[in-house]
């Protein structure tokens, strides 16, 4: 039996965190394996998720942003008592910790995940380069984000393998029942209907998506945006909206459990994003068959293939974001559902979790041997 314990900074909804929540998903499957989950923050709505798997979840309770040394006790603890193989980390705050926490025990092995491009700025870069003779493997979830790090110094370009995030192809499919359902229920009709999930914060910039939407309610009136997700900037983004006098075109939905339902009613996907790593909801939106249009930063055009699966555009420029998204409304009904099937194809192709879980268990049993 080999036990596995995620180590992640938090459990709130994420792309990290439902990344770990497949794998773990997967993982449990293989009589061989026991993973277990131990968060730094308090566990949020994908902690639950994994408790209502059979999944042991524990929480360092640590404060956001330090890192103390009762949580390294605490952690030290957990890996003694579980008898921890490998310890598999995801997001700064965790991958640091993992590497501390293997000084305290030379035996185990570490694999480290980073799952953004900006990760706090120089500093934090040069604790990973400094710390990198800790981790067995160190792994990146986009090939922009990797070339960025190892042009950096962060890594040597033999220290950082590429393992793109996966994408759950039963759990995201297109259902025609379904999108005319909650239709029904958002009472949107026959709008032309955007979607954006994520959280309300600086990264998103959400500022530029209500700008470049406004812009298309001035020539489009039977359109309508649904944005779903909570966060910092969610009023301050209600009030622009007012502001622009766009509230009626839009619904701010909160948190959403049920996102494939979302995507079912959208027919177009959009990501305003000033920087990201390879975000998964862009995959769940390719997955589903919904064309993107969304920003140049990161791993997005290694997701969005442009022109083929959707149209990337340039970051934090509203106008080019309002081109991007009036260029995919002008297409044909039969353009853009063939630009969706495209996406699907390449989904299918390239990031279908199954597909994905093979890479990880290669690299397992190479930290392990």
């Amino acid at each position: 039996m080999i036990n596995i314990l995620f180590l992640i900074t938090g459990l709130n909804v994420g792309g990290a965190e439902m990344q770990v929540y497949h794998m773990i998903k997967r993982l449990k499957k293989i009589e061989a394996c026991h993973p277990i989950v131990v968060s730094l923050l308090e566990p949020g709505p994908v902690g639950q998720k994994l408790k209502d798997e059979k999944v042991k979840v524990y929480s360092l309770q640590m404060e956001r942003g330090k890192m103390e040394l009762k949580a390294i006790t605490k952690l030290n603890k957990i890996v003694k008592q579980e008898e921890i193989h490998l310890v598999h980390s995801h997001l700064f705050h965790a991958n640091v910790l993992a590497r501390v926490i293997k000084i305290f025990n030379p035996r185990i092995k570490i694999v480290t995940t980073i799952h953004n491009l900006n990760i706090g700025g120089r500093n934090r870069e040069k604790i990973l380069q400094y710390t990198n003779f800790l981790s067995q493997s160190n792994t990146i979830i986009s090939e922009t984000a990797r070339q960025y790090f190892i042009k950096k110094g962060a890594f040597a370009n033999n220290q950082l393998k590429l393992i793109p995030n996966g994408v759950d192809m039963e759990e995201f499919q297109s259902n025609e029942q379904l999108r005319i359902k909650t239709r029904e229920q958002l009472q949107i009709g026959d709008a032309f209907v955007w979607l954006a999930v994520g959280r309300f914060e600086v990264q998103k910039n959400y500022y530029n998506m209500l700008r470049a939407f406004s812009i298309l309610v001035e020539s489009q009136r039977n359109i309508q945006l649904l944005l779903a997700g909570t966060g910092p900037l969610l009023e301050e983004m209600k009030e622009l909206a007012a502001k622009l006098n766009i509230t009626e075109y839009i619904h701010f939905l909160g948190y959403q459990s049920n996102i494939s339902a979302l995507m079912n009613v959208a027919d177009g996907y959009v990501m305003s994003s000033s920087w990201e790593g390879m975000p998964l909801v862009l995959l769940e939106a390719s997955a589903v068959g919904i064309p993107i249009v969304c920003t140049d930063v990161g791993g997005n055009k290694e997701v969005v293939l442009d022109t083929e699966t959707g149209y990337i555009v340039k970051p934090d420029c509203h106008t080019s974001l309002a081109g991007g998204m009036n260029r995919l409304m002008s297409l044909t009904t039969h353009e853009r559902l063939n630009m969706g099937e495209n996406a699907k194809a390449y989904m299918r192709e390239r990031y279908e979790m199954n597909q994905i879980m093979e890479h990880w268990k290669a690299i397992y049993k190479e930290a392990l041997s």
